[in-house]
């Protein structure tokens, strides 16, 4: 199993947008292209080729808690939502844009991912896991 633990808030896979003429492309400036960026530097430290065959992947998403969600005293107010919600994205959105990222680097297509487990939590400081295991081919 391959783990990749960055240090990093994860950031979800927007839609495209079209142009006038119908064409689909995404904003140059969207903070998924540095999140990929990231996911694709660490995975490139850690993989030395991608898997040949079936994989399963795992992404672990921890985001720290807005000041507004404690009391002076660091603890956490009645009232704070127990769990990330919408303005943090979807995770099925965060699966896809790490998948994207890890094409060509921990496998030659998303189409090799048989398995995938996905979790978004609060934590201390924003932190982005993802594992990736290879498969046992059943016959």
């Amino acid at each position: 199993m391959i783990t990749l633990d960055l240090p990093i808030r994860a950031v979800p896979q927007p839609r495209h947008r079209a142009t006038l003429g119908g064409r689909m492309y995404l904003p140059s400036a969207a903070p998924v292209r540095a999140f990929k960026a990231a996911v694709q530097t660490a995975a490139r430290a850690k993989i030395r080729r991608p898997f040949a065959g079936p994989v399963a992947v795992a992404i672990h998403v921890l985001f720290a808690r807005p000041p507004s969600h404690l009391t002076a005293r660091g603890l956490v107010r009645r009232g704070a939502p127990g769990w990330p919600g919408q303005n943090l994205g979807d995770i099925d959105n965060v699966a896809k844009a790490a998948l994207d990222a890890l094409i060509g680097i921990a496998f030659a297509d998303d189409a090799q991912v048989v398995r995938l487990s996905g979790s978004k939590a609060w934590g201390m400081a924003d932190r982005t896991v993802i594992e990736v295991e290879p498969m046992e081919v059943q016959t």
